[in-house]
């Protein structure tokens, strides 16, 4: 595996916009400005990375993106710092994306069927926001009580993209299957 660094993954030339080096990167990693990190399959020429990573400089932010087999976006997670536990970050935000069925090309978030946003809160505070195209009006639910101790991370150090690049398990976030 290849990792290449740029601004943000290109999903139709699949190449990072504005590619940098790792030298490059690790700059941006302390003095900014943000980067992405994607790691792809050796050689990468047409291939769709595993993950991108979005990160602002000295970690306090990182967002991970996953991808379909076509390259479009099928689930986010945002990771930021949280300004009572220094050290860690605090995963907030977790969109998962569906396409149609029958899906055989890259598709745009505008050609998405439907998303299902979770916004989370260290006092264990949940939104549920799902939004189904044709449909008038969004579902939106909250919760309280709701256990994020595993929502919360070390912070990233520059090379450690593989542990931001990891799936969360279904069985791991049961307010997933709401």
């Amino acid at each position: 595996m290849t990792y290449r660094y740029g601004r943000d993954w290109h999903p139709v030339l699949r190449k990072p916009i504005q590619e940098i080096t790792e030298k490059k990167a690790r700059t941006r990693f302390t003095d900014g400005p943000s980067f992405s990190v994607s790691k792809v399959a050796d050689g990468s020429g047409g291939h769709v990375p595993d993950y991108t990573l979005k990160i602002n400089p000295d970690g306090m932010y990182v967002g991970t993106v996953f991808y379909d087999g076509y390259g479009s976006e099928v689930e986010k997670y945002h990771f930021d710092e949280a300004v009572d536990r220094p050290g860690e970050l605090f995963l907030r935000e977790v969109v998962v994306t569906v396409y149609p069925d029958g899906q055989d090309r890259w598709l745009s978030l505008r050609d998405s069927r439907a998303h299902r946003s979770f916004l989370f809160q260290p006092d264990g505070w949940a939104r549920s926001y799902l939004a189904v195209k044709g449909e008038l009006a969004a579902k939106v639910e909250e919760f309280t009580g709701v256990d994020v101790s595993a929502h919360w991370v070390p912070m990233i150090t520059f090379g450690d993209w593989d542990r931001f690049g990891e799936h969360r398990e279904t069985s791991a976030r049961p307010w997933y299957q709401q």
